[in-house]
């Protein structure tokens, strides 16, 4: 598995399009984020990676107990990587790497780490200190450093339901196992079988 822990690497090799997210349990919406880097590195010769951290930024900043996640970041990254990623990069999220600015995060991290010639992001994505980058704000840097966008719209069940991690933990507390299935596209790790019916609270 190709996983590397950012500030212990040197450069990536080669240029590279770059999904951005926490991939928590790697569902549906996280899935079309993949679809669309793969893409996008095929067109422009690109390697096809992703950027995460190995703890949920929510699980940093709740003044409640630890946010239950779906996926380990072993996890995260061999789900990734069997979607088509080669390379999963991630930071350990801490106060430090949240007091970043947008604009330190695009061009150390985006630019000059992960040698990003092409970012793709989620509709909702935000970034940098108090989360004050968004996707307009993404654009505009990108177009700036002549690099490819893609935003990808929200990702819906035919029911309507947007799909999100919260609404798989919701669905595994209620114990609605074909529920939280529905949305990861695929059947239940041992870990989310743990949290089935809040099991694991």
């Amino acid at each position: 598995m190709n996983l590397y822990r950012l500030d212990e690497m040197a450069a990536l090799e080669g240029e590279t399009a770059v999904c951005l997210g926490t991939f928590d349990g790697v569902h549906l919406g996280h899935q079309a984020l993949v679809a669309q880097t793969v893409t996008a590195a095929r067109a422009q010769g690109l390697i096809p990676c992703a950027y995460t951290f190995d703890l949920p930024p929510a699980s940093v900043f709740s003044k409640e107990r630890s946010l239950t996640v779906l996926s380990t970041l072993e996890e995260k990254a061999s789900l990734l990587c069997r979607h088509g990623i080669q390379r999963v990069a991630y930071s350990h999220f801490d106060m430090s790497v949240a007091q970043q600015s947008a604009e330190e995060f695009f061009e150390d991290i985006l630019l000059r780490q992960l040698k990003a010639r092409h970012v793709v992001i989620g509709f909702h994505y935000h970034f940098g200190q108090k989360a004050r980058g968004d996707a307009q704000y993404m654009r505009t840097l990108c177009e700036k450093a002549g690099i490819g966008l893609s935003v990808v719209p929200p990702v819906k069940l035919p029911t309507g339901e947007l799909v999100s991690s919260t609404a798989i933990r919701e669905y595994l507390h209620l114990g609605d196992r074909a529920g939280a299935q529905r949305m990861l596209n695929r059947t239940l790790s041992e870990r989310e079988e743990q949290l089935l019916g809040g099991k694991d609270q």
